[in-house]
């Protein structure tokens, strides 16, 4: 068992605002890069200006923040990685992630202070590659999602390094990551952060012959989505991962909204703090509520229990994006029992809400008075629009709001 420590939550940041909305609902640390350097170009991201704000700014709440440069770089972008250590060293990064050998070097003889994690994308599933990287002087191993619990407590046993897993969030078709069909089919390579997500789009077949004459594939019958694995949920399982030497629990998610954000890091800090109670690890309903309540494609365990069942992948157009609840607003200050609220979609008076509160969890309130700036009453909001609405006396700068979908 893993006693060296509570493990770690560590949340993506996108961009600043998902950066605070991780932190506000309590991530331990945060990942997050430029979008040149990155496996997640098409988030919003960072440019290096903003990583030192970003560092700050997480160094002051308490937390900490790790930088990526996980692509496989190319000879034309060893000169940028070069440039953007240097930029960011002063800035005190808590480590930088990557996966590429030779990032390793550089940063090794340029920034030897920095920390280092290797990335998942180093396809470490073994106790040998565990070790490989720990003489080389790695801080932390991010394990490949093809591991299992048993072969963590393999590597657990041989090394000393800390151990990091994904917990949550997207899965892949190809190898922890390393695909090429995106390049292949929009010329844009999932390995240098352009994916296009091409195994989640729904195929059908022509026979050469045939042009023009299109043919469904199915896979017993269900659809034609066979390359869309369900989403990575761990929830339930925290403690034998815990027990199995795991010092980080990781979630997927730099593009996702801050309604994903806020929802699975509350979620999952109730969880960790479950965790190392001593009344023992005991899974609530509302939790797995809350993880349905935005965009998912369903769930899975991955490989950590044995194969995934060929039921965790999508084969229904129906199950794909599930959600029930959409972001109404972000609370921006208190004043008595109104508070400013920044809108980002659309509300009528008389509408139930929710607030990602702790304590509030599944209690809707009824709008029934809306006012604008000027204090003049509203029958209903814009997106981008700040108006005043009642709120209990619980509810914190920081926290959403949201409504259920129809």
């Amino acid at each position: 068992m893993n006693t060296r420590c509570k493990p770690e939550l560590l949340a993506p940041a996108g961009n600043m605002e998902k950066l605070k909305t991780a932190i506000h609902y309590g991530a331990d640390a945060v990942y997050l890069g430029i979008s040149d350097l990155s496996l997640r170009a098409k988030a919003d991201n960072f440019d290096s200006d903003e990583l030192g704000e970003a560092i700050a700014y997480a160094h002051d709440q308490g937390s900490r923040a790790y930088i990526t440069i996980n692509i496989f770089p190319h000879n034309k972008d060893i000169g940028l990685i070069n440039a953007h250590l240097e930029s960011i060293k002063d800035a005190g990064p808590d480590a930088v992630i990557l996966s590429d050998p030779g990032v390793f070097d550089i940063i090794k003889s340029r920034t030897p202070e920095i920390p280092v994690h290797i990335s998942t994308q180093a396809n470490i599933i073994n106790a040998s590659s565990a070790l490989f990287w720990e003489r080389l002087g790695a801080d932390r191993l991010i394990l490949a999602r093809e591991v299992n619990i048993n072969e963590i407590k393999e590597i657990r046993d041989l090394v000393n390094v800390e151990l990091e897993c994904f917990v949550h969030g997207a899965l892949c078709i190809s190898y922890s990551g390393r695909c090429y069909m995106s390049a292949f089919m929009a010329n844009r390579s999932g390995n240098t952060g352009e994916c296009t997500n091409s195994c989640r789009w729904n195929y059908t077949l022509m026979e050469e012959k045939r042009p023009g004459e299109y043919f469904p594939v199915y896979e017993d019958d269900r659809g034609t989505y066979v390359m869309s694995s369900r989403d990575l949920c761990m929830i339930e399982h925290l403690d034998k991962l815990r027990d199995a030497g795991i010092d980080s629990f990781k979630l997927e998610g730099r593009t996702k909204g801050i309604n994903y954000i806020a929802g699975v890091v509350k979620t999952y800090r109730e969880a960790v703090d479950r965790l190392i109670e001593n009344a023992g690890y005991k899974v609530e309903k509302r939790w797995l509520d809350e993880l349905n309540a935005f965009s998912s494609r369903g769930y899975t365990t991955g490989m950590y229990l044995g194969r995934q069942d060929n039921g965790d992948y999508n084969h229904d157009e129906a199950n794909i994006y599930r959600m029930s609840h959409t972001l109404v607003g972000i609370v921006q200050s208190r004043n008595g029992t109104k508070a400013k609220v920044l809108m980002r979609n659309r509300l009528f008076k008389g509408e139930d809400i929710e607030f990602l509160t702790p304590g509030l969890e599944g209690k809707k309130f009824s709008i029934q008075e809306i006012e604008n700036e000027d204090k003049e009453k509203l029958e209903s909001t814009r997106n981008d629009e700040i108006v005043w609405l009642p709120v209990p006396d619980e509810v914190r700068n920081g926290d959403l709001i949201r409504k259920k979908i129809s």
